[in-house]
């Protein structure tokens, strides 16, 4: 089997794990592995390096949206091997890539607790490339996830971060039975906007806790 980064061929090496264990199958050679920047501490809702909570994070409580994220994580800093990545599995449409830290990703979503909600496509960017990558990292980790939210026309890639900061009104809540301790999931966590204003109709809707997992933190 080849690597679905480098194209290099795998060295899966037969374990005693392999005799007692279903593990997943290496989708990636160490040496593509290694060129992503796992973050370990930090933020204990964004992940930003440093002790306790973030200016950033700081900031957004002394907003309309303060105390709508409970807690989350970012599992990975967006460096250069996490931009080439996302880039072909979001913008050249290649769904295997979906598999390459779908494990990692389910693993953090377990330890929450929390039924998965990821959050919703726009509905243009949708048509345009075919599939929701976070649904698709969810379903090759083997995960639940329920959809509790629809995303409206508005694109959010092509505004400024203070444009993005300042937006409100992207999700309406789409009716189904609403958990009380939900853990959204994104692919990538830039200003927080986004989470926010999800957790925020979630919240509305009857949920009473409400943290998240990101693939990246940008």
């Amino acid at each position: 089997m080849k690597c679905y980064l480098c194209a290099d061929l795998l060295d899966l090496k037969p374990s005693w794990r392999d005799l007692f264990f279903m593990d997943r199958e290496e989708t990636v050679c160490l040496n593509c592995r290694a060129t992503f920047e796992r973050l370990i501490q930090g933020c204990k809702i964004c992940s930003a390096s440093g002790p306790g909570i973030c200016e950033e994070c700081n900031r957004w409580e002394t907003t309309e949206l303060r105390r709508t994220i409970d807690s989350g994580q970012c599992l990975y800093a967006y460096n250069n091997a996490m931009k080439d990545y996302f880039h072909q599995f979001k913008f050249l449409q290649d769904v295997v890539l979906a598999e390459v830290f779908s494990e990692e990703l389910v693993k953090a979503v377990r330890k929450t607790k929390g039924v998965a909600v990821p959050i919703p496509m726009n509905p243009v960017k949708l048509r345009k490339r075919t599939f929701a990558q976070v649904d698709s990292m969810l379903e090759a980790g083997g995960a639940d996830y329920v959809h509790l939210l629809q995303k409206n026309e508005e694109i959010q890639g092509e505004k400024t971060k203070e444009e993005r900061i300042s937006t409100r009104g992207i999700f309406t809540w789409n009716g189904n039975s609403v958990p009380k301790n939900i853990v959204l999931v994104d692919d990538m966590y830039t200003t927080g906007t986004t989470l926010r204003l999800a957790a925020e109709i979630l919240k509305e809707a009857g949920a009473e806790t409400v943290t998240f997992v990101a693939l990246i933190r940008a």
